[in-house]
């Protein structure tokens, strides 16, 4: 925790601790993947999947406004249904409605998703995303960055490798992008160490003035009804800590206080670091 404040301090002096107020909002429910741990994800047939309407989103986002949020971080299944011209379409519509609206939509895993259903580049589809109107790129399906865990949790998501290429391309391009890690599952410590260490790297790859990983966000897996471990908030207050020393290239550490789920005696132990207040 010494080692992680004083590379903080280099980066970010001082104690401030800053949030946003965005909301998320899932496209749709329907997903191929099947991950391990998710039970948001359903089939085709089943009687609560769902696309979210244009309706829907008005109302959603109305709300958002009302409460001082300008951004939407737009995330759901890989629906076979939908295709590029989908996305496209739905992120034009929203900015016409909405012209300040900030999109922090979809994810590496989705990317690849639509570059395969399209027979597209992975840089063709993110500039077709960034001319509809997509702001910045969630580090979502990133889990751990080790193929082994991958084929176990995550099996149809894209490959380690892959996600990084998507990030890569990002970067390139300078869509600013954020990067994630869903930890305290099946993975060793090693691997968790060696997910930080693929990112940074990454990170050092980046062109001068390009965004990069614009901040980084551990979370632990929360599941209901799944064979996954559980963690305490020491040992996400550790993982956080770890995360810092390796991820000190990019300006901030992120906890998602509606995802977190820290009790009070975590959050005054917690106080360094950076946060992030969604509303639902």
């Amino acid at each position: 925790m010494f080692v992680a404040d004083r590379l903080r301090q280099i980066h970010n002096p001082g104690k401030f601790v800053g949030w946003i107020i965005d909301r998320n909002v899932n496209i749709t429910n329907i997903c191929f993947s099947q991950c391990e741990f998710c039970n948001f994800c359903r089939k085709k047939n089943s009687p609560d999947a769902y696309v979210t309407s244009i309706d829907q989103y008005i109302e959603k986002i109305d709300e958002l406004y009302r409460l001082g949020g300008d951004q939407l971080l737009l995330q759901g299944g890989m629906n076979p249904d939908l295709g590029l011209s989908f996305y496209t379409g739905l992120f034009r519509k929203l900015k016409a409605l909405y012209p300040t609206l900030k999109l922090h939509a979809l994810g590496p895993p989705e990317i690849v998703y639509l570059a395969k259903k399209e027979r597209m580049t992975f840089h063709n589809v993110l500039t077709e995303l960034a001319g509809a109107g997509l702001d910045s790129l969630p580090g979502a399906g990133a889990e751990i960055l080790s193929d082994r865990v991958r084929k176990i949790v995550s099996p149809a998501k894209a490959s380690s490798d892959e996600w990084l290429d998507v990030m890569r391309i990002a970067h390139r391009i300078n869509l600013p992008t954020s990067a994630t890690m869903m930890h305290g599952h099946i993975e060793t410590i090693e691997e968790r160490i060696g997910h930080l260490i693929k990112l940074r790297d990454l990170q050092a790859e980046k062109g001068k003035g390009h965004y990069g990983f614009i901040t980084f966000i551990p979370g632990h897996s929360r599941t209901r009804g799944r064979s996954l471990r559980k963690i305490g908030c020491e040992e996400q207050l550790q993982q956080l800590r770890l995360s810092e020393t390796y991820s000190h290239k990019q300006n901030n550490a992120q906890q998602y206080k509606a995802y977190s789920g820290f009790s009070p005696y975590c959050r005054k132990r917690d106080r360094n670091a950076r946060s992030s207040c969604r509303s639902r």
